[in-house]
């Protein structure tokens, strides 16, 4: 119980930290004097967890970017490494049925509906930005230290080799043989069977790859099975391919990511330009956090149900159905946040006060930790039953890093659309700029990247089909 709970601390110092860094817009547009589309920038730089091109400046600003680009590496580490490493805490059988255990979760679970509805609350009504920074500082220092206290309790596993060996030994090899002629004879391709060893039957797609599992005549085959950069297993080839295929469906992660950049940019610099009164009490923006991260949470329950459903279908034949419906709700997104925005222009250029609610802002909001949810939870059950097992989690890993490289695609959107419209819909505020008219934009890339989508998945189902066919002839 105790180095779960130890663990368990460094989520919730983080969460801490999240909800203030998601008011960065804010941050940069009010304090440091940045126009709203470079403060959009260098936030879609961070969440894209790398080094930006147009950060530059001394002192107080010098030392500021380097903190993101230090905090962005931290955020990486831990995305891809606390969750395995909590997993192995629970998976310590002698914890299983202890009420300890049990305990433990309840404290858990109270703990992660508590500290963000805390963060969200009580961090905005702190004035200086200086200590709004510095109480997710200090968390994160406490939590540290707690956890460094149970450092010899944890349960840990010895590393084991990496699946991404296989990948790179049946490209070499085929590399290898690209000079040697191709034999049409999927018999001749070297397999092993014994050791119980699971099998893959051959595929016709990609023969390129096949060469890695070819025998040469030349060389005895003992000699060559010596050296498993030189000769691959069928069933390695086909674990090759099947990764393969699923690039071209991180291609529509791309322009998701572009949608889910606006939540902590364009769409809160709306919030702030809102009406955030409910009575007397003036609401926090990061409310609308809590409102998103529900719809996405929610959403992805929805989706291990329907999996679930789904279940008795064949493998490499289920279709991942929530992706389009994501990238329909993206479309539906962009378009309610044209029409608000739209209103609220209306609104600046009629009233000196905006009285327009902030709440106009939650159909956007709850979309899109909806069309978040939904996107990343049917990619990674979509991988796992597509992708052998222990290659799945890399490849989630890599639509991750995908979706973050469409997070900063953003930023050249913003800028390519900005010289086509002349300038005249990014200006130096949101009030003088058309940004209803860029979401009008992103609302047909969406319809685009379901096209996308769909012409993607039909090429893979038809060379699913082929290769199908081509295993009943072989029989």
């Amino acid at each position: 119980m105790a180095s779960f709970l130890r663990v368990i601390v460094l989520s919730w110092a983080f969460t801490v930290a999240w909800f203030t860094l998601w008011m960065l817009m804010i941050y940069l547009t009010k304090e440091m004097k940045l126009k709203f589309t470079d403060a959009a920038a260098v936030v879609n730089v961070f969440a894209g967890h790398s080094a930006s091109p147009i950060l530059s400046g001394g002192g107080q600003k010098g030392l500021f970017y380097v903190a993101l680009t230090v905090i962005s590496v931290g955020i990486f580490g831990r995305s891809i490494s606390l969750g395995v490493f909590t997993e192995d805490q629970l998976e310590d059988s002698g914890n299983n049925g202890n009420p300890a255990m049990l305990t433990s979760f309840i404290i858990g679970n109270v703990g992660n509906f508590v500290f963000p509805l805390l963060a969200a609350v009580a961090l905005p009504q702190i004035s200086p930005w200086f200590v709004r920074f510095a109480v997710p500082a200090g968390c994160e220092v406490l939590a540290m230290l707690i956890f460094l206290s149970g450092a010899s309790s944890y349960q840990r596993k010895k590393p084991g080799g990496s699946p991404l060996t296989t990948v790179l030994r049946v490209v070499s090899a085929s590399a290898s043989k690209m000079s040697s002629g191709y034999q049409n004879n999927s018999n001749q391709l070297y397999e092993a069977t014994e050791c119980g060893l699971d099998v893959k039957p051959h595929t016709s797609s990609l023969r390129c790859l096949d060469r890695a599992a070819m025998i040469l005549q030349t060389e005895p085959l003992e000699q060559q099975r010596g050296n498993r950069w030189r000769l691959c297993r069928v069933t390695e080839v086909e674990q090759t391919k099947s990764v393969i295929r699923t690039v071209p469906l991180f291609t529509t992660s791309l322009i998701s990511g572009i949608v889910f950049s606006l939540g902590n940019t364009f769409f809160l610099e709306q919030a702030n330009h809102l009406n955030s009164k409910f009575g007397s009490w003036n609401l926090p923006l990061p409310l609308l956090l809590l409102f998103s991260e529900a719809a996405r949470l929610g959403s992805r329950e929805l989706c291990v149900m329907a999996a679930k459903r789904n279940a008795q279908a064949p493998k490499q034949t289920k279709t991942p159905y929530g992706i389009p419906v994501s990238i329909i709700l993206s479309v539906f997104c962009c378009a309610i946040a044209a029409h608000v925005e739209s209103m609220r222009l209306k609104v600046v250029r009629t009233q000196e006060t905006v009285h327009m609610s902030v709440f106009w802002l939650l159909p956007q909001y709850v979309l899109l930790g909806s069309i978040t949810g939904i996107y990343e939870n049917s990619f990674a059950l979509y991988l796992e039953e597509t992708v052998p097992e222990e290659l799945s989690q890399y490849m989630v890993l890599f639509n991750v890093g995908v979706c973050g490289v469409g997070i900063m695609s953003n930023i050249a959107l913003v800028s390519v659309v900005g010289r086509v419209s002349g300038g005249k819909w990014f200006q130096d505020t949101i009030d003088r700029s058309r940004l209803d008219n860029y979401y009008w934009v992103l609302s047909v890339l969406c319809m685009f990247n379901l096209l996308l989508y769909f012409s993607v998945t039909y090429r893979y189902t038809m060379c699913y089909k082929k290769d199908g066919g081509a295993q009943e002839n072989d029989r």
